[in-house]
């Protein structure tokens, strides 16, 4: 009865991963470059750099992005989505004014001061670039979604070279290339999406801002509580550590974010289809079908790269960063969680009912901040990665409980938690120093047991991914 919808579901997903694969993971793939020419310290600083600007734009933008994806899916008239992305533009053209007189004083602080005009830059391009990107995907204009994402790739990876390798800028010269780059995206949406036709300061309306907001306004603690699950462990590294170890564990989180990448390219699918099937009354069947099929993909994917983790650090880190690895298992369980907590708080995407996603983060980003605090001048960066982990197995939990009053996801607990152990075991058998040939046997020998256990859904997964890349 649904495979429609699940074909809309691949098609959507194939559609966004052909760019948003490329530009999601070009970090990752420029670190054999990045970590031979820039020291701990700077890419340290290149960290703290982007985690600010993440921290930031919800807070300037009033979060107004979210509302853009949810008051533009709606069934209205082109004149109606005008007003939503015009409107959205205006909120956040006052949030990077309101910015800008705080810059003097961002500017005396000396750690960062020579970065303070790079900062105001990629906020205002990247506001912009995510309320275009956002519009885009939700008219479901996905092609052209993917090719922006493909030519932001191309642009950062050249003048990042360019900027970094040759002309030996060094963090700045890597800044310059963020921004262009980013800039380069806004462009092509807006002539090429045609975003132009639909900006109009006529159709900005005070009621649509109002409306908006109301929703978007519960999701700014909720993005926050987010961003402390992700990233505000990095600024209690530096102060207890310094930069040169927050260096260390951005490059762990790099690898981490090979699991985020895949999942955020389904996310931004699923969005779509959760909100049109939670409309239509599909919802329970729809959602336990696909969460079914995502978390086993995302653990075989992880218990997959447990086998290899180490000679790829080595590999793609250089010596310099190689004890990253040691927080990797951690956070490849926390990532695990975060992509199970995302797919669970579409519910309130879908209902409209975003309190119930700050409620959950809130708690969650709790979680992460006690036990950093506590445990990161004791045991040091392992703590944060720990933090990230449980904080993200946290806010799942609550959420499972939390949403059944919009849908019930149905999971076969006990051949779940067997799967997940078997990749906890993988992950952790790198800690092991000793006997590399068994341990790595012993890995393998759990994939084909994990493989085993789950040979309808792996069948399934394998199946879908042949018919895309051989059609």
């Amino acid at each position: 009865m649904l495979e429609k919808e699940y074909k809309v579901l691949a098609k959507n997903t194939v559609i966004i991963s052909l760019g948003t694969f490329g530009s999601r993971a070009i970090s990752f793939f420029l670190l054999p470059i990045f970590t031979r020419v820039l020291t701990k310290a700077d890419y340290g600083k290149i960290d703290f750099f982007t985690t600010t600007i993440s921290l930031l734009l919800p807070f300037l933008t009033l979060g107004i992005v979210d509302a853009v994806f949810r008051f533009t899916m709606e069934k209205t008239g082109e004149e109606e989505k005008s007003g939503v992305l015009s409107s959205a533009l205006m909120v956040s053209f006052w949030g990077i004014l309101v910015f800008l007189v705080f810059v003097p004083i961002i500017s005396k602080i000396e750690s960062i001061s020579e970065l303070t005009i790079y900062m105001v830059f990629a906020l205002a391009i990247n506001s912009v670039l995510s309320i275009f990107k956002t519009y885009i995907r939700a008219k479901q204009k996905l092609f052209i979604f993917a090719l922006g994402d493909i030519i932001h790739t191309i642009s950062f990876a050249t003048l990042g070279i360019v900027f970094v390798v040759v002309l030996r800028y060094g963090i700045k010269g890597y800044f310059l290339g963020y921004i262009l780059s980013s800039l380069v995206d806004v462009l092509f949406l807006l002539i090429v999406g045609k975003i132009y036709k639909d900006i109009s300061l006529k159709n900005v309306s005070l009621q649509k801002i109002r409306n908006m907001l109301e929703y978007s306004i519960p999701l700014i603690p909720n993005g926050l509580s987010w961003w402390i699950m992700n990233v505000s462990d990095r600024y209690l590294i530096i102060f207890y550590l310094g930069f040169a170890a927050n260096g260390i564990y951005s490059v762990s989180y790099k690898f981490m974010s090979l699991i985020t990448i895949l999942n955020g390219i389904f996310y931004q699918a699923w969005q779509i289809s959760a909100v049109e099937q939670y409309e239509n009354g599909n919802k329970d069947e729809f959602y336990s079908k696909i969460f079914r099929i995502l978390s086993t993909f995302l653990l075989l994917v992880v218990i997959v790269f447990s086998i290899v983790l180490k000679p790829m650090v080595r590999m793609m880190a250089g010596a310099s960063f190689y004890e990253a690895w040691r927080y990797i298992p951690f956070l490849f369980l926390g990532a695990i969680f975060s992509s199970f907590s995302s797919f669970f708080g579409v519910g309130y995407i879908a209902s409209k009912k975003t309190i119930g996603a700050f409620k959950t983060s809130v708690i969650g980003a709790i979680v992460n901040i006690g036990i950093n605090v506590v445990f990161i001048p004791m045991i040091g960066v392992q703590a944060a990665a720990i933090s990230t982990m449980m904080a993200f197995l946290t806010m799942w939990i609550m959420r499972i409980f939390e949403t059944k009053k919009y849908f019930k996801i149905k999971i076969s607990w006990k051949k779940f938690i067997l799967s997940l152990l078997l990749v906890i075991l993988s992950l952790f058998l790198n800690y092991i120093q000793e006997n590399i040939l068994i341990i790595t046997i012993i890995q393998v020998v759990t994939l084909g047991v994990f493989v085993l256990i789950n040979k309808k859904d792996v069948g399934m997964i394998l199946l879908r991914v042949k018919k895309k890349l051989f059609f």
